[in-house]
């Protein structure tokens, strides 16, 4: 019984680009040709006599297995497809040919190395997915891990930090940061500020930078630059599942990813800043009128379902415009946030504090328990607006004007609700022009 691929035609068989196995009913490799050391870095001593699964990607085997039971059953197999882990520790991508040599009693397999086909589908799929999970994301967060997933079963990386460029300000920002080994700890921010001072190598952290010892193994960790359009404007730092760090090939493949990462946080990013400019006030970051009246509308229809009452605060500041007359507008501008801020510090969590434009402000007090609540709410606004404002010219003693509506006491529609509590206010206005009580003119001590 011949069980030599060399006394048959060993020229022949180590001449080829593919590599022959032959491989006995128990999977023990008999033979194997020379090009098994180019495909995994095995020579063919090292090879022959070892179970041939035991050289298979561990998420492989089953299917391989399965595979090799038809084999056996008699069925020639053309085209299937598993990883082998080479002896560097990456994995190399085969596809396979196989056939029952009865009469010897072996499996006669043919190799080829598909690794630059596949990573370059994995490319292709790593782009399409990171653009629909970019497209699909509420959120940055979200959006990292989604692109997290996806990069752990790309190339198995179960540990993933996302930071931002470095300011003055604030250092490094973590967008994201997530390890799936429950032993392990991503770098700190001290970690990374040392890499950025000491690293020589610009792929890899310098090692003792990211000393964190995981059940007696040092982890090692890669960092890709993200670049958007405008350059560089953060990190990507991977953990591999093995700790033996990335082969050459995967880290290609990583800085292809990272290229879409970037561009897609920037889009996410972009996105974001137009939604936040489209709804927020661009002065006080509060919601501006086009949100404000989304949220009313909505509050109103549950308020509505629910048969529950709110209440609606217009908020004037008085004689705002001596502000700008007498000190120009950046100390008009810097009153408006600190009566902004002082607002929501007097809202709840659940109340809705917006800029309608101007020195105008409103408030949304969903869920109230009784009418009083809102004038409650009014009190507690006057009080913390009494107390001076500082600006750079002098502190700065306002007035407010509150005018209040209640839902459904004083109206049952969103638009006759805010026509009330605008009339409201203005009467308060004209009141204590007259002199009819309420807070003092705006003035400043000089």
């Amino acid at each position: 019984m011949v069980h030599s691929i060399r006394s048959l035609s060993a020229n022949i068989a180590d001449l080829l680009l593919d590599v022959v196995f032959l491989v006995d009913r128990c999977g023990v490799i008999v033979d194997v040709s020379a090009g098994c050391e180019r495909m995994l870095g095995y020579r063919p001593t090292e090879l022959i006599g070892q179970c041939v699964v035991d050289f298979v990607a561990p998420d492989d085997r089953d299917a391989t297995l399965a595979e090799g039971a038809r084999v056996l059953a008699g069925q020639d197999r053309i085209g299937f497809e598993n990883r082998y882990v080479h002896k560097d520790g990456h994995w190399v991508d085969i596809m396979w040919s196989a056939r029952w040599i009865a009469d010897q009693g072996v499996r006669l397999g043919v190799a080829r190395d598909i690794s630059l086909r596949k990573r370059a589908e994995r490319r292709q799929a790593a782009t399409y997915a990171i653009s629909e999970a970019a497209y699909q994301a509420s959120n940055l967060a979200g959006l990292c891990a989604e692109i997290h997933a996806i990069l752990d079963r790309l190339v198995g990386a179960p540990g993933m930090v996302v930071v931002t460029d470095p300011t003055p300000q604030q250092g490094f920002k973590v967008i994201y940061q997530c390890d799936h080994d429950a032993r392990s700890r991503p770098p700190s921010r001290a970690c990374l500020a040392r890499w950025r001072a000491t690293a020589s190598d610009p792929d890899t952290l310098a090692p003792d930078a990211v000393r964190h010892v995981a059940g007696g193994r040092l982890n090692t960790w890669l960092m890709v630059d993200l670049k958007g359009p405008a350059g560089a404007i953060g990190a990507l730092l991977l953990r591999d599942r093995a700790g033996t760090g990335y082969s050459p090939a995967d880290r290609g493949l990583l800085h292809f990813v990272a290229a879409q990462v970037g561009l897609a946080l920037e889009r996410k990013r972009l996105h974001d800043d137009l939604m936040r400019s489209a709804c927020n006030d661009e002065l006080t970051g509060l919601p501006n009128r086009r949100l404000f009246f989304d949220r009313i509308r909505t509050a109103v229809a549950r308020a509505r379902r629910c048969q529950s009452r709110l209440g609606l605060l217009y908020v004037d500041v008085d004689d705002f415009k001596q502000v700008n007359d007498r000190h120009g507008h950046a100390a008009g501008d810097a009153l408006l946030r600190e009566v902004a801020a002082r607002l929501v510090e007097c809202a709840r969590e659940s109340d809705t504090v917006a800029r309608l434009g101007g020195d105008e402000f409103v408030l949304l007090l969903e869920d109230l328990q009784a009418p009083e609540d809102a004038e409650r709410c009014a009190d507690k606004i006057r009080a913390a607006l009494a107390q001076p404002v500082p600006t750079a010219c002098a502190p700065l003693h306002i007035g407010v004007s509150i005018g209040c509506a209640l839902f459904p006491d004083h109206a049952d529609q969103v638009e006759t609700l805010l026509m009330h509590a605008d009339a409201r206010m203005y009467a308060k206005k004209r009141a204590q022009k007259c002199g009819a009580g309420g807070a003092e003119p705006l003035r400043d001590p000089t």
